[in-house]
């Protein structure tokens, strides 16, 4: 499954990341957020759009038992010069602290890929393995204001080669239970 929907975000909340300097000041950090069922109300913007994206205006009507979700800012540049790849290769989500821990594999049950457009740039495209990694994978063109939601710990993923500017990326995952990798300390909660 890949929904895609464009235009997601209204003006204001879209204008509110774009000025914000910290919201990807922390790429790779991987956060967990209970929502306010556990008694953590959505202080920062991050959570504020997760609250947007999931509890109360989803493009989707969904059941799954929610305990929480894990999120993470990824740039990826045709600059090299920057710091950051202009790439990530094939994966799928999983608890990591986990399966380093016991070699289990326990995946978030869907996920999904926020691009807010803070500059232009080209490429970047997200390649979705829906039937497998022998077979050609689906390309869901990256490209601002786009929400992207799919099987994230089912389907192998990778973000292809950005040819020109800057990909800024938020990614989120939903979970049924807190992956172990918060117990761990791998995951943090964002204040």
């Amino acid at each position: 499954m890949i929904a895609v929907f464009d235009d997601f975000l209204d003006e204001e909340m879209l204008n509110e990341i774009k000025n914000d300097p910290t919201f990807f000041q922390d790429p790779g950090v991987y956060y967990y957020w209970g929502a306010e069922w556990n008694g953590q109300p959505a202080n920062t913007l991050k959570q504020r759009l997760i609250e947007k994206l999931w509890l109360t205006s989803s493009p989707l009507s969904f059941k799954w038992p929610v305990n929480g979700f894990e999120y993470w800012t990824g740039i990826q540049t045709a600059n090299p010069e920057v710091g950051h790849k202009n790439i990530l290769g094939p994966h799928y989500d999983k608890d990591e602290a986990w399966f380093k821990k016991t070699g289990e594999i326990v995946t978030p049950f869907v996920g999904t890929v926020y691009y807010p457009g803070i500059e232009e740039w080209e490429g970047g495209d997200l390649a979705v393995y829906t039937d497998g990694v022998d077979k050609s994978p689906e390309i869901v063109k990256a490209k601002p204001n786009r929400l992207i939601i799919f099987q994230a710990g089912q389907d192998v993923h990778e973000v292809l080669p950005v040819t020109k500017g800057t990909r800024h990326a938020i990614a989120i995952n939903l979970w049924a239970q807190p992956p172990y990798a918060l117990e761990a300390g791998e995951l943090k909660y964002e204040v």
